[in-house]
């Protein structure tokens, strides 16, 4: 499974945010192998004289954007147990519901030893 994940921001430290995605896979892949990213964060300035007119943002009191848009561009391999490799949906789904689990779990136990 390929996604793309767009961001428009404003003009940011693109090294931080770099190394933001890169340590947010590596936790991830903590969890789900197949996860990473399929080619390096690419970054896009959108200036004034061409800025992006999305009218969906009208309700913030503006339609055009001006700032950093930042592409992420990710693939999630399945673990191919019963699925084909190519179902990676399903296995980060299955894999985020487990570790949410975890999570859950150690507060709850951790709350019953207070």
């Amino acid at each position: 499974m390929r996604d793309t994940v767009y961001c428009l921001c404003d003009d940011a430290d693109q090294e931080a945010i770099r190394k933001s995605i890169h340590d947010m896979v590596a936790d991830v892949q903590s969890y789900v192998p197949g996860y990473r990213l399929k080619q390096q964060v690419q970054f896009e300035h959108i200036g004034s004289n061409q800025p992006l007119r999305i009218p969906e943002m009208a309700s913030t009191g503006r339609t055009e954007f001006t700032g950093l848009k930042v592409s992420v561009f990710l693939e999630v391999e399945g673990a191919a147990h019963y699925l084909p490799a190519y179902a990676g949906n399903l296995d980060i789904m299955t894999s985020a519901a487990l570790k949410t689990a975890e999570k859950i779990a150690l507060r709850h136990f951790a709350g019953e030893a207070a």
